[in-house]
């Protein structure tokens, strides 16, 4: 009887290693899904757009055991999105690609074996970089810490956040990299957030690891409120432009501090965004 338990739980095993889908998700130019697949096998990803789009890629492993699945997507024949692991902790080279209207396809691979089959995965395509973010960090697991420049990138840069008067109040601080397309604060990828007091002043707040080449923002939520303040850096001249953003290269590292001051709040409302094409 033990071993009849036994062949019928590993025949249970191996249907799990056929692919298993869940929260797949779709829409005009967007592709979500989590589910599992064989080890060192690939999937086909496909998705629709109506015109011509720029669409951000995402890939991690959604499972629970740390250090696990790696995954990369192709698109075009090239690497978009990969997942990767640094001490136990893991993070998503966030890729973005030009897709034509019409039926396009992705490929995802999953590129090692490990002894908890099958490789279970998360992806994200959408023309919203926030929604990709936000979807993988609802389904990659603890052990996901967001979107990082790569294992063999060519720099991942360092910057000081300094502001030159106090917070007003408490609140929350998060700093934001985004490429200067994007429609809305919550498409801006949250990279790094934190706590102020009320009276307390910053002072060389490091902000590392961040991807370049990239744009960067300090945003400010008083507590208590929804609402949302761009602390502008020393470049800010108006904000209808790229020249007013901060800006991460490779050219510097660590980069120019970042200045700002609470008294330099712009409201949300008030804030330009999808640089390229001018203010909404």
């Amino acid at each position: 009887m033990k071993k009849i338990f036994v062949v019928l739980f590993v025949l249970c095993l191996m249907a799990v290693g056929v692919v298993a889908q869940t929260s797949a998700q779709s829409g005009d130019c967007t592709a979500f899904e989590t589910g599992s697949i064989p080890m060192l096998s690939s999937l086909d990803i496909s998705f629709n757009c109506t015109q011509d789009t720029t669409v951000y890629v995402g890939v991690c492993d959604s499972g629970n055991v740390p250090n696990d699945d790696l995954f990369d997507v192709y698109f075009g024949g090239q690497m978009t999105s990969y997942n990767y692991y640094i001490s136990g902790d893991e993070w998503t080279v966030l890729g973005e690609v030009q897709a034509a209207a019409g039926d396009n396809m992705a490929v995802m691979h999953s590129l090692n074996t490990t002894p908890y089959p099958p490789a279970t995965y998360s992806y994200a395509i959408s023309p919203e970089a926030g929604e990709v973010v936000n979807y993988l960090q609802a389904y990659c697991g603890a052990d996901w810490q967001g979107i990082g420049p790569g294992i063999s990138a060519s720099c991942a840069a360092s910057l000081p956040v300094f502001t030159t008067d106090e917070a007003p109040t408490d609140g929350t601080l998060e700093f934001h990299v985004l490429f200067g397309n994007e429609g809305a604060r919550t498409d801006e990828v949250v990279f790094y957030a934190w706590d102020v007091k009320a009276g307390e002043q910053i002072n060389q707040k490091w902000i590392s690891n961040l991807p370049s080449p990239r744009y960067g923002r300090l945003w400010w939520n008083p507590d208590g409120t929804n609402d949302w303040y761009l602390l502008t850096s020393q470049y800010w001249q108006g904000g209808g432009t790229l020249a007013d953003q901060y800006g991460i290269t490779c050219q510097n590292d660590p980069l120019p501090s970042y200045h700002t001051s609470f008294a330099s709040a712009v409201p949300e409302q008030s804030v330009c965004f999808d640089l390229p094409n001018g203010c909404r």
